[in-house]
């Protein structure tokens, strides 16, 4: 799976942070499955002969549509499986905007795969949305992401990982305020690949990190993360985190450290 570095930083929260303070920030491995995970089980449908048919359809968290987010969530993933000779799997990861719903930023995978060898990848892309505008720290920080995506289609075989990747294209803007002071303002794009290869390695994960302000007065040094891939070498468990860790300032107090979960779950289809 191919990671990118981005120079780019991101914001608020949807739910109380967990907030560390100290003059060094705590050493820690952001994204990791935590107690906050959510685990959602698929159960797919079977036809009268008890197995599960072709092209069936999955939702998660339920109720959810590419156009319609649950009640509880932001986001929404859906996609379709079918199994026979060799399997295919499609799965779409749609973020809703935070202020007009019908607003959503779209990453998807499609792929079949033979004996858990990819021989296809595509990348479904499309849509822009602000999937974070938050108070990060009160008194201190306030954030807004925009994010975007387009690019992708059917991918093409690269020997040197071996396996698929689609190309696709990361967008959007990114601002810091505190109080009235600008901190960032930022307009980012960049390249991302989808890749599926074998033995169910597949998926795709994307990196940013950005450091802005004044280090004898105010600034935030912020990484954003996305990854979107199945764990354990297995099709039906997949790992889904969008989130945000960001250490701010207003020298001489001490750094403010926060982590923010936009998406963190993992996604289970029940066969």
């Amino acid at each position: 799976m191919t990671a990118v570095r981005l120079n780019y930083c991101a914001v608020a929260l949807l739910v109380l942070p967990l907030i560390q303070c100290g003059p060094y920030p705590k050493p820690q491995r952001f994204g990791d499955i935590s107690e906050k995970t959510k685990f959602i089980t698929v159960q797919l449908p079977r036809g009268a002969n008890g197995r599960v048919g072709s092209s069936v359809p999955f939702v998660a968290p339920p109720g959810c549509s590419p156009t319609i987010k649950s009640i509880a969530e932001n986001y929404c993933v859906n996609g379709t499986y079918s199994a026979g000779s060799t399997m295919d799997l499609a799965m779409t990861l749609n973020v809703f905007d935070v202020t007009i719903p019908t607003r959503t930023v779209t990453l998807g995978i499609q792929t079949n795969l033979n004996e858990g060898n990819a021989t296809t990848v595509t990348a479904m892309t499309g849509g822009c949305a602000t999937i974070l505008k938050q108070t990060i720290v009160i008194f201190l920080l306030d954030g807004e992401i925009t994010a975007c995506t387009s690019g992708g289609g059917k991918g093409k075989y690269d020997p040197a990982l071996p396996g698929y990747v689609s190309a696709i294209d990361l967008s959007g803007q990114l601002k810091f305020t505190s109080g009235k002071k600008n901190i960032t303002d930022y307009n980012y794009s960049l390249p991302g690949y989808v890749h599926a290869g074998n033995r169910f390695d597949m998926g795709m994960a994307a990196s940013v990190y950005n450091s802005s302000g004044d280090p004898k007065g105010i600034g935030v040094n912020s990484t954003f993360f996305i990854t979107m891939n199945n764990t354990a070498g297995s099709l039906f468990d997949w790992r889904i985190f969008v989130g945000l860790s960001t250490d701010s300032w207003a020298y001489p107090w001490p750094v403010v450290h926060v982590n923010t979960a936009i998406v963190d779950t993992v996604i289970h289809l029940k066969v």
